[in-house]
């Protein structure tokens, strides 16, 4: 198989896109409980690119993600930073706490909504049998005359 090449161009756009991912995530508090991996970010900025994480990896582009790589980690640390401050939280371990109680909060108020929607298509089914038996009953009469 023949070897892509890549321009520097494509490569930063390609890097981009994976940050706006990665930011999305660290501000969602998923970094809190979970390291990035080189390897997912390789992983994410290779498939963008269509190519491989270990061809992505060599020659002068080892150098540009190694550096934009640690950059990526120091703005989720100041992402996390942020959420701290804007939580008011002395710790990370707090922070964490906190997102996995609204976390809590969340999947219970979502299993309240699922029993509600349970309830309701249980009462539909039954409207619809019962409106099924009205013209079974409609029908049969029709067919005997």
């Amino acid at each position: 198989m023949a070897k892509k090449l890549i321009s520097h161009t494509d490569l930063t756009r390609g890097t981009a896109s994976a940050k706006r991912t990665f930011i999305r995530r660290a501000q969602k508090g998923i970094y809190l409980t979970q390291k990035l991996s080189k390897e997912e970010v390789l992983q994410k900025i290779a498939s963008t690119l269509q190519l491989t994480p270990r061809s992505l990896y060599t020659g002068s582009r080892k150098i540009y993600l190694e550096e934009w790589y640690r950059g990526l980690l120091i703005e989720i640390d100041e992402i996390h930073e942020s959420l701290r401050d804007e939580k008011k939280l002395s710790s990370e371990e707090e922070l964490k706490n906190l997102t996995v109680e609204l976390l809590m909060e969340e999947v219970s108020d979502l299993k309240k909504m699922l029993m509600a929607y349970r309830t309701q298509c249980e009462e539909q089914a039954l409207d619809i049998e019962k409106l099924m038996k009205q013209i079974m009953k409609r029908h049969e009469r029709v067919d005997k005359i």
